[in-house]
């Protein structure tokens, strides 16, 4: 059986609820309906605009990166839309692409899609790689009605955020590309692994009327394709049957924005959806004593990693969370982590951090050396290959 959601990877605070049903791989693939808090807080798709958990969790569905990651396991690099990758030096990575994907409009991905995602007329507009450590300007801009291809004001610093170094994507042949940073960076690797790096149509972005109108119906390569969206309502997903990772167990999907606890609890129980997200630790007895219903769920890695010049800092955010009161709330379904270390750190990873993280809880001493420098990756809230985003 397949898995149908992200059970590893969601936090209690945003808990699910599910039924136990089967999902079968034939023609009689069922309908599914979830019920969640919120589909997208900005009222797109666009990955860059939407940087949210619940976008993170919705948007994957249909949308894919060069680099995934083992979701159910320790969250390792592993090939998505890239079938291999070499570090050519130390500004320079090259992508080997998966030969055969296909866009949802049916167009298979070639390098152009890629460069093309990278450009300036879908990320950075005119600024230019950040070698300073300058801070960008952000501020959240309007766009509903807007009838213009121009990308909205916060979108190239949130793409400098994610990728400040990031000059260009040369095209080597129609499956080979290379990203080529302005200054050194160990971690251009787990940055095209995150959010913002996903990869779209290049012509289905171009024959958008719209910025607009791309956002709320963005052609990816993920599982499932978008069939319709109405914000602060509904997003219907269909199975994108020529999936590159192989037909998906589920025929079409439904979320559907229920803003009240209650609402999306008693729409589960009675049978008006299948699934329900976003249930508070204090609602988990409320699902578990309804026969046939099980809550699935786990911590969020929801931490941005940012580096500091002092100790300080992050030896001061480490320490300012009451980590032992919060188990309790969860209904000890979740481990308490340590320090800023989530159990997905471990050497070798791409995001390196460079303050050291594994400071436990209760036994840190300002006159001990903290153990090696580690790293982590980063925020994740996605499902195997077939992924329902739940």
């Amino acid at each position: 059986m397949s898995r149908l959601g992200r059970r590893a990877a969601l936090g209690l605070a945003a808990g699910i609820a599910l039924p136990r049903f089967a999902i079968g791989q034939s023609d009689t693939r069922p309908a599914i309906r979830i019920a969640v808090q919120r589909i997208a807080n900005s009222n797109t798709l666009d990955n860059l605009r939407e940087q949210s958990n619940v976008g993170e969790r919705t948007l994957l569905m249909f949308n894919e990166r060069l680099i995934d990651l083992d979701w159910h396991g320790n969250l390792a690099p592993r090939p998505g839309l890239a079938e291999s990758w070499r570090r050519i030096d130390d500004t320079t990575v090259e992508f080997i692409l998966r030969s055969g994907v296909k866009f949802h409009n049916g167009d298979i991905m070639t390098a152009e899609d890629v460069a093309f995602r990278f450009s300036a007329d879908v990320m950075f507009g005119a600024l230019r790689p950040t070698v300073d450590g300058k801070t960008l300007p952000h501020r959240f801009s309007a766009i509903v009605g807007q009838a213009s291809k121009d990308l909205p004001a916060e979108i190239p610093p949130v793409a400098r955020r994610l990728f400040p170094g990031l000059d260009r994507v040369d095209i080597v042949d129609r499956r080979t590309v290379r990203f080529v940073n302005a200054t050194p960076d160990v971690t251009l690797e787990g940055r095209i692994a995150a959010s913002g790096a996903e990869i779209i149509s290049r012509r289905a972005f171009t024959e958008a009327a719209s910025w607009l109108a791309y956002a709320r119906k963005p052609v990816g390569t993920g599982p499932y394709m978008i069939r319709e969206f109405r914000p602060d309502t509904m997003l219907i997903l269909d199975a994108h049957d020529a999936y590159w990772g192989g037909r998906p167990p589920v025929k079409s999907i439904t979320l559907v924005e229920v803003p009240e606890v209650s609402s999306r609890i008693n729409g589960l129980l009675s049978g008006e959806f299948h699934f329900a997200c976003d249930i508070p630790p204090d609602q988990i007895s409320t699902i578990t004593r309804a026969p046939g219903f099980e809550i699935s769920g786990g911590t969020i890695l929801n931490h941005r990693l940012t580096p500091a010049s002092t100790s300080t800092i992050p030896r001061s955010a480490t320490h300012g969370c009451a980590r032992r009161s919060a188990t309790p709330l969860t209904a000890r379904r979740s481990s308490r982590p340590f320090g800023m270390a989530a159990p997905a750190c471990r050497p070798g990873c791409n995001f390196p951090i460079l303050e050291r993280c594994r400071w436990l809880t209760g036994r840190f001493r300002p006159s001990t050396p903290p153990a090696p420098a580690t790293c982590c990756v980063p925020p994740a809230t996605k499902a195997s290959r077939f992924r329902i985003g739940f």
